[in-house]
This record gives C-alpha cells, structure tokens and sequence, in this order.
C-alpha cells in the first residue's frame, strides 16, 4: 500500500506545474503541500531493509546531509539510540572543540549501532542538538553524514540549543534504527 501511495504521488507531481502536489506524511495520511522550486529527480533508495525517498516534490534534501522520509520494513525490530556525544568511555567530553566532540559521537553512534547488530544503512532517522549553531558547523557535520551514509542519508532533524545535559558538550546525535528480522 505504501508503494502504491508513492507512486501515485510521484506520479501526481510530476503532472502539476513547479512543486504544487499531495504529499505523503509517512503514515498519517495524506496532506497537501505548496514549495517553491524547480522539481527535481527522485532521489530514492530502495532495499529489502530500509527505503529513503526524496520525492520530487520535495528539495534535495540529501544535498543537507538527510532524507525527506524513510519507511522501516513491514518485518523488522525497531532500535532507538540514545543521544551519543563527544564522550570517551569514562563519560568525559574528548575535547573542547566542537570538530573533535562531532567526531567523537559519531564513533559512538557507530558503537551504539553494532552493538544491536545494526548497520549505518539500518538507520532510518536520527535528530542532531547542536549548541549555538551556526551555518560552518554544517560543514564538519555533512563530512561526518557522508562517511557514515555516502550521498543517501537517513531523515535527520537538526536543532540549535543554548545548552546540552553537561557543561562544555557542544554536540549530540541520536538514531531511530530498523533491523530486518532474518
């Protein structure tokens, strides 16, 4: 149902003049959406685990370093990581600079992530708290999203914070990920 619902979409935008089209809400139903814009490819990847859809209705999201939606398998077990920062294995902060702690909770991302079995693939959404966020903080961040995800990265929500739980932490990712039941 959920494939049929997409094409019907895509098939609805690729009809309308510049991006005016129905837009699907990952499971709450349909809605409808208005965005400025040269429509553009979709940018999908599908597999038997997870699918990330950029539909064209949409912008090149993946262009940011996420995916508009990502729709978990009908047979899978459902991970939630909790946030990972810039923490060595007593808990301390590896540094004071934003790059080195970003770094860092992406090595623990990655940790958290085989732990459970799971692969960067697997994850489906991830939210990022970034503290006194600024625009060059991006650029750290999209090298440390490439690596993990390449040019197909999961639905991401970035939020500017004052502050995070501990003084000094300037950096904070967590994940939502599927894992196929074999």
């Amino acid at each position: 149902m959920t494939r049929r619902i997409i094409r019907v979409v895509n098939s609805l935008a690729a009809k309308l003049p510049r991006r005016n089209a129905l837009l699907w809400l990952g499971g709450g139903g349909l809605g409808t959406a208005f965005v400025m814009g040269e429509q553009t490819q979709v940018n999908a990847r599908e597999n038997k685990e997870v699918e990330l859809i950029n539909p064209p209705t949409l912008y090149n999201a993946p262009r940011n370093g996420y995916s508009h939606i990502a729709v978990a398998p009908a047979k899978s077990r459902t991970v939630y990581i909790s946030g990972q920062f810039g923490s060595d294995l007593q808990g301390n902060l590896v540094s004071d600079d934003y790059e080195e702690q970003l770094v860092q909770a992406f090595k623990n991302l990655r940790f958290a992530l085989l732990a459970v079995g799971a692969r960067p693939q697997d994850v489906l959404k991830t939210t990022v708290l970034i503290v006194n966020h600024t625009q060059e903080k991006l650029i750290p961040f999209g090298r440390e999203v490439g690596k993990l995800w390449g040019n197909q990265p999961p639905a991401n929500t970035l939020i500017p914070v004052p502050r995070l739980a501990l003084d000094g932490m300037l950096f904070e990712i967590d994940a939502y990920a599927v894992i196929p039941e074999k």
